[in-house]
Parts: C-alpha cells; structure tokens; sequence
C-alpha cells in the first residue's frame, strides 16, 4: 500500500498540466488570483509545516501528518510518522534556525493535494552550524474535513557546476 501511495504521488506531481490543477508559492500568504480556497488551505499548512519545524512544535506537526504517513529521505531510506516525529523532536543538541520553502507549487485533486518545493534551512548541530537544501514533495489527503500530510520525499539538491 505505501508503495502504491508513493508512486502515485510522484506521477501525480510529475503531470505539468491537468485540468483545474493550479500552482502558487507558499511564502505569499495573500490570496493570488485563481488560487482556490483548497489551494490557499494546502500554501497555509505548508507555511505551517516549515514553521513548525523552526519552533518544535510536535503538536502541531502530530496533526499535520496522518498516523499512515511514509517518509522518504535523502538518501532513499522509508520511516513512518514515529521515526520522523522523533527526528524533529527538539533536543539540547539541535536548534533549528530557520526553514524556508521557494518555487512552491501546489497541485489540488479533489481530496488530495501534491506539493512540490525547495527548501532551506539552518541547524546547530552541537555548537556547528549546518546549512541544508533539499526539493521535496508532501503529499496531502483530506480526512475527515481536514487535509494531513500522508507522503513527504526529500532529495538532495544537486551542486550547480
């Protein structure tokens, strides 16, 4: 089931153009013209989700990602909502300083919705600084009245030559 879910999340993202789907940046929190209201909904939970991460709100990041949730990391591996939960658990080791998403698009299906991203931020990682970039895809479902994150891919960004 999980891999059926992730495939179609990534051919869902990979169609660049499907009637009514619509694309808007997350970073701009004003209601662009031929934004939905789902479209506005899912640029909201994204802001949400990066903030969330700034501030360690696992609270709010426990309603956000759906008990199914399957993450793929970086460097290929699967976990579920415990692993990723506990990785964004604040620790005396980690702080985190910012996280910003860019060229955010948003693509709605009716009750599910692809969003495709860049994301940077800035950790301390036992007094170092560490600078990450990554593109990633958080796949949403509407359960129940409201939209949970039920994929989340992350790929490194490749260094530009």
């Amino acid at each position: 089931m999980r891999r059926v879910l992730i495939v179609t999340a990534i051919l869902i993202a990979a169609v660049s153009r499907v009637e009514g789907a619509s694309t808007a940046s997350a970073q701009d929190q004003k209601k662009p013209d031929g934004m939905g209201k789902a479209e506005q909904e899912i640029a909201d939970l994204n802001r949400e989700w990066a903030d969330s991460i700034v501030r360690g709100d696992t609270g709010r990041l426990d309603r956000l990602f759906a008990d199914d949730m399957t993450v793929v990391s970086g460097n290929g591996t699967l976990r579920g909502k415990a692993q990723e939960m506990d990785d964004l658990r604040p620790t005396p080791d980690i702080k985190t300083y910012f996280f910003n998403t860019d060229d955010v698009r948003i693509r709605v299906y009716k009750d599910s919705a692809v969003v495709t991203g860049r994301a940077k931020w800035r950790i301390n990682l036992k007094g170092r600084d560490v600078d990450n970039e990554r593109r990633y895809t958080l796949v949403f479902v509407k359960k129940d009245g409201r939209w949970q994150i039920v994929a989340q891919h992350l790929s490194r960004v490749a260094p530009q030559k």
